[in-house]
């Protein structure tokens, strides 16, 4: 289920990459230096949160944490730091964000109705992640997302 959702969302990206590329190469790297931001500074988290995917396949939302589960092991041995944690999962989210909220003005200059597909396509994901990857992951009693995820499905299950 986690492939059926996220691989789409990646080809997004490819072709939001290939957009940006045509466009405007400062764009197409800042929005590729997103994905190793939030890669970089998840994989501390992922250790800070005790992920039992570190070094494995991570069912994260957008495929982030598929690189960020094996850089991960990289911190595996580093001293934890609530401090270094809140920095990092704050940039961490910020990079996240970036990747979806960036692109939405290069698509609008390009057609609205690309914007309002790439919209849809973000929410409809978020929406099916929430509901059936989030409430069955192995962080979910930490994540954020998580947290939520299962709350909502306590709501809707009763």
């Amino acid at each position: 289920m986690y492939l059926v959702l996220t691989v789409p969302v990646i080809v997004v990206y490819i072709v939001i990459a290939i957009l940006l590329l045509q466009m405007n190469v400062v764009a197409f790297s800042i929005y590729v230096s997103l994905f190793v931001s939030v890669a970089f500074f998840m994989s501390y988290v992922c250790v800070h949160w005790r992920c039992p995917y570190v070094g494995k396949f991570a069912p994260c939302v957008g495929g982030f944490c598929l690189p960020s589960s094996q850089l991960a092991r990289l911190f595996r041995n580093v001293k934890r730091s609530e401090t270094r944690y809140k920095i990092f999962l704050t940039l961490a989210y910020v990079s996240f964000f970036g990747i979806i909220l960036f692109p939405m003005y290069f698509l609008y200059v390009q057609s609205f109705i690309y914007l309002l597909v790439y919209i849809g396509i973000v929410v409809v994901y978020w929406v099916l992640f929430m509901l059936y990857i989030c409430p069955v992951c192995g962080t979910r009693h930490v994540c954020p997302g998580g947290q939520t995820a299962v709350k909502i499905r306590e709501k809707l299950d009763s």
